[in-house]
């Protein structure tokens, strides 16, 4: 934990001298908070705020390692979530925002601004994170998923993953280079759709870049460029290749057809049968496809299982999102008036070594994007 608390404040948020770091957490992981403002006052010289917060309310607020009032708004945040078990899904139910939260299938707002100082959200590992995978684990299992995805067990683990991170931000300029209009992903599993580009997006990774030039990286770890895909554009059909999380429940095996961008049908066993139909149900837009997401499946979450958290899920390999894209990607208001604007999100994995996906520039030149398990550079 110690080492996590390093990653955060050094690698994540990028903390500098003078900053004022803001942490909300519950009371489950005060302890982690207070070791985390105890590092922070090493860099930034100042103290943290500490932010306790009950059913969405914040109760308190501390001044952490401070020898003096901090007397100055925070520059930047940090959200330690408590990982919380969502319970059963009922059937025909139609959730409202905060239960779709704690299933993890509420989307972010469109016209969401622009982060203005650096933020993070970090998972603590839990007996609960740990059950959501395996009922007979507990919080060494997510304790050991952290460990892994970031290096702590390795001598260089604040610069572990820095050439990644550094190679993610090329690919994302590069791709942008090709102005491309459309693409199409096929397979060797099951998987053969193509799509159109949302006019007005543009590919994004998710480290973060302020305008004063500063970077951050929201989810601790980042491996994945991604981008809107164009409503209505979508026509193939796609199949699973990873585990992913369904209101609360680990799906294996998926398949999915979408015609005219909407999915029309799919082949599942019985209860996740059940559980997409109770998805579907929950917006007009749920089953829209919406979003390209591509990792390479060399990078350090690619081995992982599943984490039972959908930012690090995606980061596996090639994913499709139906529902709401991520609002970065959409850089126009043009673009934020035609993406698929619905309540709900969920990512599909479907990328695997041999995954070829192929795009084709406004102009009609084709370039293939990626090839083999990773991004390909063409000469």
């Amino acid at each position: 934990m110690e080492r996590y608390a390093d990653v955060i404040i050094r690698r994540a948020l990028s903390l500098r001298e003078g900053d004022v770091l803001s942490i909300n957490t519950e009371d489950e992981n005060n302890a982690f908070a207070h070791l985390i403002a105890r590092k922070a006052r090493e860099i930034t010289g100042n103290g943290t705020y500490i932010l306790s917060i009950e059913n969405g309310r914040i109760t308190e607020t501390e001044e952490a390692a401070a020898d003096y009032p901090i007397g100055r708004k925070a520059t930047a945040l940090l959200y330690l979530p408590v990982y919380r078990e969502p319970g059963k899904a009922e059937s025909g139910k139609l959730y409202t925002a905060p239960e779709l939260q704690a299933f993890r299938h509420l989307s972010a707002p469109l016209d969401m601004p622009d982060p203005s100082v650096p933020f993070a959200v970090a998972p603590v590992p839990s007996a609960a994170w740990g059950h959501a995978i395996d009922e007979d684990a507990a919080t060494s299992l997510a304790a050991s998923l952290v460990s892994d995805l970031l290096s702590l067990g390795e001598d260089d683990y604040l610069d572990a993953r820095r050439s990644d991170e550094e190679m993610l931000v090329y690919e994302t300029d590069r791709l942008n280079s090709l102005a491309l209009a459309d693409c199409r992903i096929q397979d060797d599993e099951g998987t053969d759709i193509s799509f159109s580009f949302l006019p007005g997006s543009e590919f994004t990774s998710t480290i973060h870049r302020l305008g004063n030039g500063r970077t951050f990286i929201p989810y601790i770890f980042s491996s994945d460029i991604f981008r809107a895909a164009a409503k209505g554009s979508a026509d193939g059909y796609i199949t699973a290749t990873r585990p992913f999380m369904l209101f609360g429940r680990i799906v294996r095996s998926l398949s999915v057809r979408f015609e005219k961008g909407r999915m029309t049908d799919f082949s599942a066993d019985d209860e996740t049968a059940r559980l997409l139909s109770l998805y579907l149900q929950q917006d007009s837009e749920a089953g829209v496809l919406s979003e390209l997401s591509i990792a390479e499946e060399s990078n350090a979450a690619s081995c992982m299982d599943i984490f039972a958290i959908p930012e690090w899920d995606r980061m596996r390999g090639i994913s499709l999102t139906v529902g709401g894209p991520r609002p970065e990607s959409l850089r126009t208001d043009e673009a934020r008036r035609n993406a698929n604007d619905s309540l709900v999100t969920l990512s599909i994995p479907i990328g695997s070594d041999t995954t070829v996906i192929t795009a084709r520039s406004a102009d009609g030149v084709e370039h293939v994007i990626a090839e083999d398990g990773f991004i390909r550079e063409e000469e």
